[in-house]
C-alpha cells in the first residue's frame, strides 16, 4: 500500500509540475533543442527570476525562498500533498528544487529542474532533461506569460499549513 502511494505522489509531482509549463513552444525549437539565436541564462539572474517569488500553478503553488528554501502545496481533499526542501541555480541556465513530497501516511523525495535561455530580453524555459523550449517570459511581456505566475512574496504558507492539517501532520 505505501508503494502505490508513493507513485501516486510521484505521478501527482508530474501532472502538476507539467501544468507549469505552457503549450507554446518557440516557433524556432526542435525537439528538445534550444532555440536558435539564444544564450544560456547566468545563475545571478536566473536566482533575481525565482528569489523571494511564488510560482503560481494550476492547483497549487511553489514558493523560492531567499535563503534557498523551497515549500509548495498541490492538490486538496485526498489529493492534497505538500512539499519542503531547497533550491539553487547554476551557470549552465538551470533552476532546480528538491523537496519531499508528503501525502497521507508516505513521502517522496524529488529533484525537479528547469532550463533557462534568453534572446535579448526574452527568456526561454523547458523542464530537465527532455521538455521542449517554449517563450517564458516575452517581450514586451504577454498577459499569459508563464513569467507572470511568479508573484512576489511567499503566498504559499497558509496553503502549507493548511495541507498539513489536512493530512493530519502535526510535527513540523
Amino acid at each position: 500500500m505505501m508503494k502505490h502511494r508513493v507513485r501516486w505522489a510521484a505521478a501527482l509531482i508530474v501532472i502538476g509540475l507539467a501544468g507549469c509549463q505552457a503549450d507554446r513552444v518557440a516557433t524556432d525549437t526542435t525537439s528538445n533543442l534550444p532555440p536558435a539565436q539564444t544564450t544560456v541564462a547566468a545563475g545571478a539572474d536566473i536566482r533575481q527570476l525565482y528569489q523571494d517569488k511564488t510560482w503560481l500553478w494550476a492547483d497549487g503553488a511553489g514558493y523560492f525562498a531567499p535563503s534557498g528554501t523551497f515549500t509548495a502545496w498541490m492538490g486538496s481533499g485526498d489529493k492534497t500533498t505538500y512539499a519542503k526542501g531547497f533550491w539553487w541555480v547554476n551557470d549552465q541556465g538551470g533552476m532546480c528544487f528538491d523537496a519531499v513530497w508528503h501525502v497521507k501516511d508516505s513521502a517522496n523525495s524529488a529533484v525537479t529542474c528547469f532550463g533557462h535561455r534568453t534572446a535579448g530580453n526574452v527568456w526561454y524555459q523547458k523542464k530537465d532533461p527532455a521538455g521542449a523550449w517554449y517563450v517564458f517570459k516575452s517581450d514586451p511581456a504577454k498577459p499569459d506569460d508563464e513569467f507572470q505566475k511568479l508573484k512576489a512574496g511567499d503566498v504559499v504558507e497558509a496553503q502549507l499549513q493548511a495541507a498539513r492539517t489536512e493530512l493530519g501532520v502535526t510535527t513540523p
